[in-house]
This record gives C-alpha cells, structure tokens and sequence, in this order.
C-alpha cells in the first residue's frame, strides 16, 4: 500500500511517517504542488491532506485528485470542527473521509483499513 500524505507543517509530516513507514510506503509533500508531482510519478492507494495549506484548501485539492485519480482513497485532515461543506464534498465523491487534528494514531489505521477492505 502507498500513502501521500501533504501537510505543511513538517512536524505532522514526521509524525505521520514514523507512525506508519512499517505498514506502508510512505510519500510525504509539504506543498500541493509537491504532492500534485508524487501523484503523477508514483501509484498512490490513500491521500491524506491538510484542509488548511497554503495556495489552495485540502478540500480542493481532493477535489481535483478525485478527477483525476478516482481510484484512490482520499481523507482531510483538518483543524476545524464538522463542517457541512465537508460532509457535502464526501456525498459528491470527492473524499472519503475527514478527520480532526490532532489526529489519533490508531483511528487513521482503523480508516486506512476499512477502506482499503
């Protein structure tokens, strides 16, 4: 399994690959434009992003990947509370999920695998 996962803050970077680097390979961006080259060049299975980047929202992103790599799992991470547009965004395909920051370790392994299944 291959798991992109584009964050600006490099200290999330670092923790999400020391979690996960024995259960997958890892690919980690901290610009959209970073993540936009991964996906391109490599097969990518689960994408995570930060709603909050810089240039343009997670949300956004996931919006074009959905386009234009349907067959990826996509999932947002933010710091914001439920939000009505994010539970739009997941009816209309463009992800598969959300979840908060700080996120919870063993919580992204149960959603990893429920849609890996």
């Amino acid at each position: 399994m291959s798991i992109l996962y584009i964050d600006h803050e490099i200290n999330n970077l670092n923790s999400f690959k020391a979690s996960f680097r024995r259960d997958a390979t890892i690919y980690l961006a901290d610009t959209l434009d970073k993540g936009r080259k991964v996906l391109e060049e490599e097969q990518i299975d689960v994408i995570f992003v930060d709603h909050q980047m810089p240039d343009m929202t997670g949300l956004e992103f996931l919006k074009m990947a959905s386009k234009q790599y349907p067959e990826s799992i996509r999932v947002l991470l933010t710091g914001q509370a439920y939000n009505a547009e994010f539970k739009h965004a997941e009816v209309k395909g463009y992800l598969h999920n959300f979840v908060t920051k700080p996120w919870d370790e063993q919580d992204l392994r149960r959603l990893i695998i429920t849609n890996m299944m």
